[in-house]
């Protein structure tokens, strides 16, 4: 699902509704279709016209939010059951999968190692629910935002810990 249309309320402060349309609702505009000059290279035609969508809305007498409208039929074939893990709605990393990751790397053991042994651990490329580059992503994250909260002063910390303990250590 992806948002599609949104009406404000008087003052444009809140939203009154929101429309939610399915990945593959409308066309491509036809004037990239017949563009000839084009910095890069165009995405596939997934847009087929595809009628399902959701709409909410903001009973303004009561302030709560309804169900408008909801349309459920597709016009295309659905992804199929063993492949849905790829799509990119179901895939995620659970906070133990995050732990173990975490751990594997401060093993040292590489990032396509690591994706082996999840497969391994939960039986199958479709049973993990992420792919490698999500692997790659969060580990960069993580890299990111072990050195953004200090990595340095952590072991600067640590070392002055030492000095205290012991009158013998030495650190400059």
């Amino acid at each position: 699902m992806r948002k599609s249309y949104c009406e404000w309320g008087n003052g444009h402060n809140e939203r009154t509704l929101r429309k939610f349309v399915y990945r593959c609702e409308g066309f491509r505009e036809e004037n990239e279709l017949k563009r000839e000059i084009k910095k890069r290279k165009s995405w596939n035609i997934t847009r087929v016209g595809c009628p399902a969508k959701f709409v909410i809305a903001q009973d303004q007498n009561i302030e709560y939010w309804y169900m408008k409208d909801f349309i459920y039929e597709h016009n295309h074939p659905m992804a199929e059951r063993d492949l849905a893990c790829l799509l990119r709605s179901h895939r995620r990393i659970s906070s133990e999968q995050k732990a173990d990751i975490v751990a594997m790397q401060i093993s040292r053991i590489r990032k396509h190692q690591i994706m082996d042994i999840m497969e391994i651990q939960y039986g199958g490329y479709d049973k993990v629910e992420f792919i490698i580059r999500d692997l790659y992503n969060f580990c960069h994250r993580n890299k990111v935002g072990t050195v953004v909260a200090g990595d340095a002063q952590i072991v600067i910390s640590y070392l002055t810990e030492c000095r205290h303990r012991d009158s013998n250590f030495f650190f400059d």
